[in-house]
């Protein structure tokens, strides 16, 4: 965790020094701090001036203002100058601790929430370039915990903690250090009971890890629940389910509290342990110390340890019980930081979990150069490919050809491997064998931006992003004109449906784009895909959940995008495939029929099968093309929120 903090910290180490330079002035203003004290009560029980000859002429301006009276004994400064320094001293050292302390947090919030924030730029944007391979087995809850509250975890023990232990341990080191120039066998009395206090940190400190990693992972089921159903309270609502997922979130909660309250119970644990081992050393020094101090005895003798009488002043004893508050408030303080500090531990590996996945190979960045434009040529050499391996492959052998500025329609029963073909053309995933070209050339290499710049994709559901109409148009080619844009809107037939909007192109899309209705979404996402210009278009059943309306504005605006394109079109919707050029069935991973529409229903093969099904039920089967529509309207509503 040490070693990944470090390398996060990079650009903010200089002010991570400067935190650590102001935490040593004020851990030296908190050890000399108890100085004052011992200083006055030596005065005023044994009649002795301060062993500092820094301190003399302080005292001696004092003495000056003393009101006449000198100590019982001959010569030496007056109790009054002793009690003024001491106060003095006392305050300079309580101003410092003070202004040091507000400006180490102020550096240590300051690096905290810089480092929060770069980390979380840098894991988001890791995410988008790792291989979707990965993400399909991800939950999408669970990533955005890691996201948000892991990252926070980790910014806190920046914020909160490493300051406080680093100031702890300095104290404890520096308490230490006064305390055996005082009375090295007092010190060694003292500090008997810090070889248990820290076999009982290690212990708790091991426990609450484990704890603290199975609440970050519950944590994860618990957001990824919430999502899932928030994300589908239509569907939860209609089927009356709210009882089932309100219990199947409760389990996910308690999944979360059961480690939680574990983690909980051993804190609650380890502070009166500690406050206990505590109290019997503070009994010991007050005791022994006392006896001593009070001149008892020629000298206290514990097993190995001799403490001489008269080693000890009130003072000396006083500080000593001071210093024991400072040595071990430290180790008190442990009992927090060991719960943040585990939590913190528990984020790092989550985080780091993402950041070690390899992102998307890019080998033609650094080989030939490639075009900016492509010609939109495309092929399958015998392509072989299944999203996990050992499984069978979805994909056997596939051979097919699609020339520049053709139209094909791959069609084909569900699970048939249509979506995954397309998939494998902007290298969403790559062929375990064979190769998938464009203009002759294997698209690995390709450099990935000139690859996916060259191909549009209109989905079976477009997704808007939160923004405005003209930021969502605006993806597909960013830095576009206004006119472009509205042309590119006119040829998608949604360009009077946005300008009815209450704010034009200016009117803010909600998540998902829900206030928008499931035609004005393909619409929006076709014109996006025209904007783009792009010389491959890929089609994945772009009207397969639309109404017969909706469905008509769309197909007028595909047969736009369409024009001069080399375009392929998933569709289960036979009787739309008239006007393209070629039709490719895929039957199990295989190309088992391929040729133009005619030519396939004439065959009485797998193609007209099919037709035949669809067509079993209607009343009068219809064959229609993109281009029978043409004189349709738009779609009427316009729904808005």
């Amino acid at each position: 965790m040490i070693g990944f903090l470090y390398q996060q910290l990079h650009g903010r180490r200089l002010l991570v020094t400067a935190a650590i330079g102001l935490t040593l002035l004020g851990v030296a203003g908190t050890v000399f701090a108890a100085f004052p004290l011992k200083w006055i009560l030596d005065k005023i029980v044994n009649d002795r001036d301060p062993g500092l000859p820094l301190l003399e002429p302080l005292i001696t301006a004092c003495d000056s203002l003393a009101p006449g009276t000198r100590p019982p004994g001959a010569g030496g400064h007056t109790q009054f100058g002793v009690l003024l320094a001491s106060g003095l001293v006392l305050l300079a050292l309580g101003l410092i601790e003070a202004l040091v302390t507000f400006v180490r947090l102020s550096v240590a919030t300051s690096v905290g929430q810089d480092l929060e924030a770069g980390l979380r730029n840098r894991v988001f944007d890791h995410l988008q370039h790792v291989p979707l391979a990965w993400h399909s087995g991800q939950r999408v809850g669970e990533l955005t915990q890691r996201v948000s509250g892991n990252i926070s975890d980790i910014g806190k023990l920046v914020t909160d903690g490493l300051v406080d232990l680093l100031s702890g341990v300095l104290t404890l080191l520096g308490v230490l250090a006064v305390m055996l120039v005082i009375s090295w066998q007092f010190t060694v009395l003292s500090m008997c009971v810090v070889p248990p206090l820290f076999l009982i940190v290690a212990c708790y400190t091991r426990w609450t890890k484990r704890a603290s990693k199975q609440v970050a992972r519950a944590a994860g089921r618990v957001a990824e629940a919430a999502a899932a159903t928030i994300g589908a309270i239509t569907e939860v609502k209609v089927f009356t389910a709210q009882r089932w997922a309100s219990g199947k979130f409760a389990d996910r909660v308690e999944a979360q509290r059961r480690p939680g309250l574990r983690a909980g119970r051993r804190q609650a644990e380890f502070g009166p342990l500690v406050i206990v081992l505590l109290t019997l050393s503070n009994t010991v020094i007050v005791t022994i110390g006392a006896w001593i101090a009070a001149g008892h005895g020629h000298e206290f003798g514990l097993w190995f340890l001799t403490i001489p009488a008269g080693s000890l002043t009130v003072g000396t004893l006083t500080v000593f019980l001071a210093y024991s508050k400072l040595l071990y408030q430290p180790m008190r303080d442990l009992a927090k930081l060991m719960l943040l500090v585990s939590t913190a531990s528990a984020a790092v590996g989550r985080v780091r979990e993402i950041l070690e996945q390899p992102c998307e190979q890019r080998p033609g960045e650094h080989g030939r150069s490639s075009p900016v434009r492509l010609h939109g040529e495309v092929a399958f050499r015998g392509v072989v490919f299944g999203y996990r391996q050992g499984d069978l492959p979805v994909l056997r052998g596939v051979d097919l050809t699609v020339r520049a500025g053709s139209r094909l329609a791959l069609v084909g029963l569900s699970g048939g491997g249509k979506s995954t073909m397309v998939k494998l053309l902007p290298r969403l995933h790559d062929p375990w064998h064979g190769a998938v070209t464009i203009d002759g050339l294997d698209t690995r290499e390709y450099p990935l931006d000139v690859l996916r710049g060259n191909i549009a994709m209109v989905l079976q559901d477009s997704v808007l992003f939160e923004g405005t109409v003209r930021d969502n148009l605006l993806l597909g080619r960013p830095g576009a004109s206004q006119e472009q844009i509205e042309t590119a809107a006119r040829q998608a037939c949604v360009h009077d449906t946005i300008n009815r909007l209450p704010g034009g192109y200016d009117t803010v899309v909600h998540e998902g784009g829900r206030n928008f209705s499931s035609g004005q979404r393909q619409r929006m996402a076709i014109a996006r895909a025209i904007l783009r210009d792009a010389p491959v278009l890929i089609l994945d059943e772009p009207t397969a959940s639309l109404d017969v309306e909706a469905e008509v504005e769309v197909m007028r605006a595909v047969e736009c995008l369409a024009e001069g394109r080399t375009v392929i079109m998933i569709s289960h919707r036979l009787s739309l495939l008239g006007h393209v050029d070629e039709i490719a069935v895929l039957q199990a991973g295989r190309i088992v029929e391929q040729g133009s529409y005619q030519q396939l229903k004439a065959r009485g093969g797998v193609f007209a099968r099919m037709l035949a099904e669809q067509n079993r039920y209607a009343t009068e089967p219809v064959e229609l093309s993109m281009v029978d529509h043409a004189g349709a309207g738009e779609e009427n509503e316009v729904r808005t929120t």
